[in-house]
């Protein structure tokens, strides 16, 4: 269920309320006590809807039927106010200039008063239906005054600059071992004896296997030993989308800078074999999922013409995907170490590893940050997040996200899911909305900044963040937050 948009959509409405246009007109007609109760009422239902926002993840079935029937009375309300509000801005620019006979006759006095009893109608029926839908709230465990949930983080204006391709070697803790080991594999004399070897590094989400493949990338020795390296992020996560003719054109495109969309698959295989040809060649593809050996093996004849010696090392979560690229060299990637969990989460949260000698302004955070860190289960990722959640927050923050358990990871596939939850929690209803949206396009789809900006206005998610910013601007905002 899409919270955001709802809530947007009662804070619009409240917005309404408070046109001046039409508070104007409704006191003039004597019916500005109607618009105060429906305010109220309004801001009743927004509260309302924050807090079962809060609690989505509890919400009964009972409770999100109920939510149903108050999005349907909060949309009419909306219908019914933007009436109003066109009506009350027609008439004010009427005002004074000269119109024809008939649009003069509809805003007579006579007229205003058919047209203001029949809005007070409105507002009460409307008025009527919210308040008897908004106050079962109570049988749901709902509240009207809103208390964020012990997840709920001061949402985050800006986060730091993005990522590029390359690794950041300072960044990365705990996987030197796990370097050396997958560097010693790829540069095994017994390795050379084939045309080309494949190597899957495989483990669940979070725990860094992309990382790891791009300090393997990168490593000054492979460097060397590997004259050609390529890199392509397959992310087939539906196994529907594993296309080898995609994948070989976006391998090419990694060697050459260059498009190659509308190649036919015969000029594909054979530029493709032209910049294999006589090198020894690392090709890394991250994120396969597919488990569909027919395709898997149609991909592998193509990667062939190369130098002895030369390696495709395959990124994946699954241990299927892993045996259907082939069981002899799998690489099992594994948590951090304790002691690596709590450096790299000092290193987030802190922002610098702590000693004792300058730990004092951390001091009542340390035991805290220790114990939080004990529930992220060794992953990287979710060290990262909680770590970033944290920062700059004080210690009854740190406290609530210890006391709330959304921090424990349990093993598995999905195991990463609350602590991302907990960082989609942190943002402010319409940025949930914003990024809620984006899941319409598929995993590593390309679209233009502009255009989603466009698509998430036209949705109605964009709230400007300060008094005179344009909504443009603050679409602009949204991206990079």
């Amino acid at each position: 269920m899409d919270f955001g948009t709802l809530i947007n959509v009662a804070q619009t409405l409240f917005a309404a309320l408070e046109c001046s246009e039409l508070k104007e007109m409704w006191s003039m007609m004597g019916y500005k006590s109607e618009l105060d109760e429906l305010r109220r009422t309004v801001n009743t239902v927004r509260a309302v809807l924050l807090d079962a926002e809060a609690k989505q993840e509890n919400l009964s079935h009972e409770a999100r039927f109920w939510v149903e029937e108050l999005k349907e009375a909060v949309y009419d309300a909306d219908d019914l106010l933007d009436e109003f509000v066109t009506l009350a801005k027609q008439k004010k620019l009427m005002q004074g200039s000269k119109f024809s006979k008939e649009v003069s006759m509809f805003f007579s006095r006579f007229n205003q008063l058919a047209v203001a009893y029949n809005m007070s109608q409105g507002v009460r029926r409307v008025r009527k239906k919210l308040d008897g839908i908004a106050n079962n709230h109570s049988k749901f465990g709902l509240s009207l005054d809103y208390h964020p949930l012990p997840c709920d983080h001061k949402p985050i204006k800006r986060r730091r600059e993005e990522t590029c391709s390359y690794v950041n070697n300072t960044d990365i803790i705990g996987r030197d071992e796990d370097v050396e080991n997958i560097v010693g594999m790829l540069l095994d004399a017994a390795g050379g004896q084939r045309d080309v070897s494949f190597l899957t590094i495989v483990g669940m989400g979070g725990l860094g296997k992309t990382a790891l493949a791009q300090l393997v990338f990168n490593d000054k020795k492979v460097a060397r030993e590997f004259p050609l390296r390529l890199w392509t992020c397959v992310s087939d996560q539906d196994q529907t989308e594993f296309d080898v003719k995609t994948i070989l054109a976006q391998i090419l495109e990694s060697g050459t800078h260059q498009k190659h969309d509308g190649s036919s698959m015969e000029v594909l295989i054979n530029q493709l074999r032209e910049k294999l040809a006589g090198q020894r060649f690392l090709i890394v593809l991250d994120d396969v999922w597919t488990e569909n050996r027919d395709e898997w093996r149609k991909l592998v004849g193509h990667l062939i013409g190369g130098k002895r010696g030369s390696w495709v090392v395959v990124t994946s979560r699954s241990k299927d995907t892993a045996n259907i690229v082939g069981s002899s060299h799998v690489y099992e990637l594994q948590g951090l170490s304790d002691e690596n969990s709590w450096r790299l989460f000092q290193l987030v949260a802190f922002e610098r590893v702590l000693d004792q000698a300058n730990s004092n302004p951390h001091i009542g955070l340390i035991n805290i940050g220790q114990k939080i860190v004990k529930s992220c289960a060794n992953v990287p990722l979710a060290i990262r997040v909680v770590g970033s959640l944290l920062y700059g927050h004080d210690k009854n923050k740190w406290l609530s996200v210890q006391e709330s358990g959304l921090a424990n990871l349990k093993e598995g596939q999905h195991g990463i899911k609350p602590i991302l939850k907990l960082s989609y929690h942190s943002l402010e209803s319409p940025l949930k909305s914003c990024f809620s949206y984006c899941a319409l396009f598929p995993k590593d789809f390309e679209i233009q900044k502009e255009l989603l900006i466009s698509l998430w206005i036209a949705q109605g998610y964009v709230v400007p963040l300060e008094k005179g910013q344009s909504i443009e601007d603050a679409g602009e905002e949204y991206i990079l937050i």
